[in-house]
Order: structure tokens, then C-alpha cells, then sequence
């Protein structure tokens, strides 16, 4: 075996161990951000936008920790999984792996935008609450949709990564069977969140794919042993 053989192998190795850590580390994101808004928080459900802006400015470092945590930092690992996930599964040139890694991409810098816009959405917001500026009632209604829309009021992207990962597993007879046939329904389940009258499509979403992280993360482990010196 050549120089530029093992470095790779090791390189392929070191990936795997830290494709692994991201997806066991992802699903620590999702409950953060659960804990934080479902446990810790309780926005006002009053019809009055004063009302959350006001409770908003009291919670502001609390939010800001949900952000960076539920996007930033997710958006971050997401990458690291995307990039382990295409090294590993790529044996062959493939349009089918190509396009999963795109939409995989795709949803690392939608997690980052969103991540940022609630960042500054927020503290902009509360700058004018706090002047009494009228303004801050619209931009309310502007960044919180702008960061719903684009990390995670809709999964249909990163329901399409899943999905095509998942096809092109089973296409290829790569890791579990059952792992890949799973990563098919969570896959569905992101793409289906598209209907927004049936909010339970994203709940299905979100656990379905804490498991698929965990199930992976394992699965790559197992796979660091086929990258040897």
C-alpha cells in the first residue's frame, strides 16, 4: 500500500470517527432546542404581539441559546455528517449520491441563515421594542417567519437527504438493510411536512430522525474498521 493510500485511509478513518460524533451529537441539538422552547419557555398564546415581544426581551439569552444550539451548532455537525455519509457510501462516480449530498449541503446553509437571521431578527426587534418603534410588531411577524419557513417549518430538504441517501444505500447493498428501509420513511415523513395542515408530519419528522442519527452514528463506527492503515 502507497503513502497516499494509507494518508487517505487514515484521513477516510478520522472522518468516519467525527461523522459518527455528529450524528450521535445532532439528536443532543434537538432536544436542547425541545427542552428550551417546550420546557423552559412559555411565549404568551395572547393574540397581543406587545405581549411576546415583551416576554422575548426577558428571555433573549435563553433564545439566543436555542438558536445557536438548534441551528449553528446543528448546522455545523450536519456538515461534518453530510461529508462523512458521501465518503462513505461513494463507491463510484453516482448522480443519485451526488444530488443526496447536495440537498445535504442545501440544508447546512439553510440551518446556518436561519440560525443567523433569528440572531439578529431578535436583537433588532427588541432595539426597536425598546424605542417604541411601531416597527417592531412587523418585524416580529417578518424574521420569525423567514426562520421558520427556512429551518424547519418545512424538512422537505433535509427529508430529501435522507431519503436519497437511503435509496442509494439500498441500491448499492451498503450498511443495514433496515437502516437504509427506515431512512426511507423518515425520509417521506420530512418531504410530507410540505403539508402544513397536518403539524404531526413534523413531530413524526424529528423523532423518526433522532433515531435514524443515533442508528447511523453507530453504523459508522462499525465502518472505521474497513478504512485501515
Amino acid at each position: 500500500m502507497n503513502d497516499n493510500t494509507t494518508d487517505k485511509n487514515v484521513s477516510n478513518r478520522s472522518l468516519m470517527g467525527w461523522g459518527a460524533s455528529a450524528f450521535f451529537a445532532m439528536p443532543l441539538c434537538y432536544v436542547g432546542m425541545f427542552l428550551i422552547f417546550g420546557v423552559a419557555l412559555s411565549i404568551p398564546q395572547s393574540e397581543s404581539v406587545n405581549d411576546k415581544i415583551a416576554y422575548i426581551a426577558t428571555q433573549e439569552s435563553m433564545l439566543s441559546l436555542a438558536y445557536i444550539i438548534g441551528y449553528l451548532i446543528f448546522g455545523t455537525l450536519l456538515l461534518i455528517a453530510v461529508q462523512a455519509m458521501h465518503t462513505r457510501l461513494t463507491t463510484s462516480s453516482s448522480h443519485l449520491m451526488n444530488a443526496a449530498s447536495a440537498f445535504g449541503f442545501i440544508w447546512v446553509v439553510l440551518m446556518m441563515c436561519s440560525g443567523m437571521i433569528a440572531l439578529t431578527g431578535m436583537h433588532t426587534m427588541l432595539t426597536l421594542f425598546a424605542k417604541g418603534n411601531s416597527h417592531a410588531d412587523t418585524l416580529f411577524y417578518v424574521y420569525t417567519t423567514m426562520v421558520n419557513g427556512l429551518g424547519g417549518g418545512i424538512e422537505l430538504i433535509g427529508g430529501m437527504w435522507v431519503l436519497l441517501l437511503s435509496i442509494f444505500g439500498l441500491k448499492t447493498a451498503q450498511l443495514a438493510k433496515g437502516l437504509h428501509i427506515f431512512g426511507v420513511i423518515v425520509g417521506v415523513l420530512g418531504i410530507l411536512t410540505v403539508m402544513q395542515s397536518v403539524p404531526e408530519m413534523k413531530d413524526a419528522f424529528g423523532v423518526s430522525q433522532i433515531v435514524w442519527f443515533i442508528w447511523m452514528g453507530i453504523a459508522l463506527l462499525k465502518s472505521r474498521a474497513e478504512f485501515t492503515q
